[in-house]
């Protein structure tokens, strides 16, 4: 049964009585809706979508299961988040329209910024502070099309190795991780050593059945591995795993920049393998003249393709990494 109240930014989630609440974080204007399930004593676990406001994989995904979850063995505290960044969501957009800023270059925030800024502030302060695992849901979004991972910060050897374990249960993804950068949620966890990954699906405006299948498996196994149910150690499927060593790699906004604005042409698909150099594709200009051919950076897979064929200086076009 559903316990709503009031909301609050300053309660201790972790110790509500055993059952489902609801709760609001905030007020109507920086706040979010929270699902809140306690169990025995264990682990807490937040997990949360809409981070931008244009990728519903992780709203649908957590509406399922806030609909239909019963455990009734769970130990420890499950804290869903569907909507994190309610104003984007609204303006089905990356960004929250009041500010334009992205909330995932905005982590810790500020208590006195911007409307993302103070959103950032609740999240880390109210939220992830008595959290001691984490999970953030994402996805291309409008914008881009993904070839879909899991990933997380790998600079902290006492929490990689945890960390690595949680990715490996999204084992229809493949893992990708890299060092620290600012600003992202995943940077708040870093600073207050909690375990956390992130999860990439496909994006382009949409909702593929097949990615929430397979975040509703890594959801289950997760449970598991970190000790909310019990429960067979499942049999996971064997994950690519790249870990870069240099930040700005991981850094997506910054691949293969469109060198002026038209029509982009792909000529390869996500999964294609690729050598340095080849041809990802073309950009014809908006005016006359002949196509920009866009090169690859380096060999390896495609893993992003920008999803509108109308491009601008500067888009980023395409990520390819060497899995």
């Amino acid at each position: 049964m559903t316990t709503p109240s009031a909301g609050s930014a300053t309660f201790d989630w972790t110790a509500l009585p055993p059952g489902l609440h609801q709760r609001r974080f905030g007020d109507e204007e920086v706040g979010f809706e929270a699902w809140i399930w306690q169990g025995q004593p264990g682990p807490a676990l937040v997990v949360n979508g809409a981070t931008h406001g244009d990728e519903y994989e992780g709203p649908t995904l957590l509406r399922h299961w806030v609909g239909s979850w019963q455990p009734d063995d769970l130990r420890g505290t499950v804290l869903f988040i569907p909507v994190l960044n309610e104003g984007a969501f609204a303006a089905t957009a990356r960004c929250h329209p009041v500010d334009g800023t992205d909330l995932a270059r905005t982590f810790p925030g500020r208590v006195d910024g911007t409307v993302t800024e103070r959103l950032a502030h609740l999240f880390d302060s109210a939220v992830l502070a008595r959290a001691t695992h984490y999970i953030d849901l994402h996805s291309g979004g409008h914008a881009l099309a993904l070839y879909p991972w899991v990933g997380y910060i790998g600079d902290d050897p006492n929490v990689a190795p945890i960390q690595r374990a949680m990715a490996a249960c999204f084992d229809q993804f493949w893992c990708w991780s890299g060092p620290f950068l600012p600003g992202r949620s995943m940077s708040a966890a870093f600073a207050r050593q909690i375990p956390a990954i992130y999860v990439e699906c496909f994006g382009a405006g949409g909702v593929r059945k097949q990615d929430l299948a397979a975040l509703d498996r890594g959801l289950r196994h997760l449970f598991n591995e970190i000790g909310c149910l019990d429960g067979p150690a499942p049999t996971l499927a064997p994950q690519p795993h790249y870990q870069s060593t240099e930040a700005e790699e991981t850094h997506l906004q910054v691949h293969h920049p469109a060198p002026h604005a038209g029509t982009l042409e792909p000529k390869v698909d996500l999964g294609d393998r690729v050598d340095g150099g080849s041809q990802l594709g073309l950009i014809w200009p908006t005016h006359d003249g002949p196509p920009t051919p866009v090169w690859a950076e380096t060999e390896g897979t495609v893993v992003l393709r920008r999803h509108p064929r109308s491009v601008q200086a500067g888009d980023s076009l395409f990520v390819v990494v060497p899995i």
